[in-house]
C-alpha cells in the first residue's frame, strides 16, 4: 500500500494541467523545441544530481525524480522485473521518456517521442555512469566534474544537430542570460554574435560575418541556446535523410491539415522513407517553394514531428551502396546469372551465424536492398550492418577467386571515384 500511496502522491504533484501549459501549437511559435528537460537520477539515493531545462517550465526535477522512483518500483512489482525503458504520456503534447542504466536513470521530457531523442538520452546515461562511477553512492555531485558533464550533454543534444543552415533566432531578453555563462570571454563572444544581426541569421552567415570557423560558430551558438540567449531552428542540409517520428503521420496528413503546412511540405514529407536524401526528394522543387519547405521542415524537426535517421541506419545504407556497386560491376564481368548464384550462396553460407543476412535482398535491377523498420533496436541495426559487411567481404573473395585479386582491387579503386553513399 505504501508504494501505491507514494505513486499517487507524486502523480498528483506533477499535475497534467501544469505540464500541458507548455504545449504550443506549431503555427503559433516555431521557436519552441521538442525537448523540455533532461535529468539524471541516482537509483541509490533517489535524487537528481543533474538536470537541464531547455526552456522555462513549471517542471521541478526533484518532484519528477520522486515520481520516477515510485513508478519504477511500482512497475517492477507489477511486472516482476525492472523495465529498462518506458514512457509516461501527459495529454497529447508532453511525455517523460525514461532510460535505465546500471545505477542511474535518465529522463527526457519532450513534446513528442523520437528515436533520436532516446538515443541521445541513452548516451548521456551511459556517459554519466562512466564519469561518476566512484560517486554512485554519494547524495550529490558538485564542482567542475558536473560542469564538464553538462558540456557533454550540450554537445550531444545541440552541437550534433547544428549545420551551416541552422537558423539562430535572437531571444528578445538575451542580455539577461549573459550572467549564466561561465567565462566572461564566452559571454562577450556571444554578445558580439547577437549584436551582429537584427532578428535571425544562419550559422554560416554568422561564421562569415564574425570571421569564425564554422565549428567555432556552432559551439558559440550552441552555448547561447543552452543558456537561453537564443533559439534554434534546425534547417536540414541537402544530404539529410529524414523520417517521421512515432505517430506523426496521423497529425501531418489529417484532412483538415491542422499544422497548416504548405502543399510542397506535405508532398515531400509524404515520401520520407528513411533512405532517400532531401536533395533527391527536392530535385524538381523550384527555389521559392524550396524556401518554404526548408522553413517548415525546420519547425517540424524542432517540434519532434521529424527526425534524422540513426548512425546505425547510415552505416547500413553506406554498406548497401558499396555492396550494390560490387554486385552491379561484378555482374558486368561474370554475368547476372552467376552473380545471383553467388549472392544466394553467401546468404545460405552465413545464415546460421548472421540470421539478419536473410534481410539482404537483390533486386531485379541488381541493386542490394536490406529490410529494416522502426521497431528494430540499435543492436538489431548493428547486426544488420555487420551482416552487410560480411557480405561485402565474402563477395570480394568470391570475385577474387573467379576474376583474380587484381580485378577486384581495380573495382575498389573505381568505387573511390564514385560518390558511394545512401541513394
Amino acid at each position: 500500500m505504501r508504494l501505491a500511496d507514494d505513486l499517487i502522491e507524486n502523480l498528483s504533484r506533477i499535475s497534467k494541467d501544469s505540464l500541458n501549459e507548455l504545449s504550443v501549437d506549431i503555427s503559433c511559435d516555431p521557436n519552441v523545441a521538442n525537448e523540455k528537460l533532461v535529468m539524471i537520477l541516482n537509483k541509490n539515493s533517489g535524487l537528481a544530481p543533474y538536470s537541464h531545462e531547455f526552456s522555462k517550465s513549471n517542471l521541478d526535477p526533484q518532484i519528477i525524480s520522486g515520481f520516477i522512483s515510485a513508478m519504477t518500483s511500482f512497475m517492477a512489482v507489477m511486472m516482476g522485473e525492472l523495465q529498462t525503458q518506458w514512457k509516461t504520456e501527459y495529454g497529447s503534447e508532453l511525455m517523460l521518456l525514461v532510460e535505465h542504466g546500471a545505477w542511474a536513470i535518465g529522463v527526457l521530457v519532450v513534446s513528442r517521442e523520437t528515436a533520436d531523442g532516446r538515443r541521445r538520452l541513452r548516451r548521456v546515461v551511459h556517459e554519466f555512469e562512466d564519469y561518476f562511477t566512484v560517486l554512485k553512492d554519494s547524495d550529490g555531485i558538485e564542482g567542475s566534474a558536473l560542469h564538464d558533464f553538462d558540456e557533454y550533454v550540450r554537445r550531444i543534444f545541440v552541437n550534433d544537430q547544428i549545420t551551416g543552415r541552422t537558423l539562430v533566432i535572437k531571444n528578445p531578453e538575451w542580455r539577461r542570460s549573459l550572467f549564466a555563462f561561465d567565462l566572461p570571454s564566452t559571454a562577450f563572444a556571444v554578445s558580439k554574435i547577437l549584436l551582429g544581426f537584427e532578428e535571425k541569421q544562419t550559422i554560416k552567415e554568422i561564421a562569415g560575418f564574425q570571421d569564425l570557423s564554422l565549428e567555432h560558430a556552432i559551439d558559440l551558438v550552441s552555448k547561447a541556446y543552452w543558456n537561453k540567449a537564443a533559439f534554434l531552428k534546425y534547417i536540414p542540409p541537402d544530404d539529410e535523410i529524414l523520417t517521421l517520428s512515432e505517430r506523426s503521420s496521423t497529425i501531418l496528413f489529417q484532412k483538415d491539415n491542422p499544422l497548416r503546412l504548405s502543399n510542397v511540405t506535405l508532398n515531400v514529407t509524404a515520401r520520407f522513407d528513411g533512405r532517400t536524401s532531401l536533395s533527391q526528394l527536392t530535385e524538381y522543387v523550384d527555389s521559392q517553394d524550396l524556401e518554404v519547405l526548408l522553413d517548415e521542415l525546420g519547425i517540424l524537426i524542432n517540434r519532434g514531428f521529424l527526425q534524422r535517421i540513426s548512425l546505425e541506419q547510415h552505416r547500413i545504407l553506406l554498406s548497401e551502396s558499396i555492396l550494390s556497386f560490387l554486385v552491379s560491376e561484378g555482374a558486368s564481368i561474370i554475368g547476372t546469372k552467376k552473380m545471383r548464384e553467388i549472392f544466394e550462396t553467401i546468404r545460405k553460407m552465413w545464415g546460421n551465424r548472421h540470421p539478419r543476412i536473410y534481410r539482404i535482398m537483390l533486386t531485379a535491377k541488381m541493386r542490394v536492398h536490406s529490410i529494416f523498420d522502426a521497431n528494430m533496436t540499435t543492436d538489431d541495426l548493428d547486426e544488420l550492418a555487420n551482416a552487410l559487411e560480411v557480405f561485402i567481404q565474402e563477395l570480394s573473395e568470391h570475385l577474387s577467386t573467379i576474376c583474380g585479386k587484381r580485378a577486384v582491387e581495380k573495382l575498389f579503386l573505381k568505387m573511390k571515384s564514385y560518390q558511394i553513399g545512401p541513394q
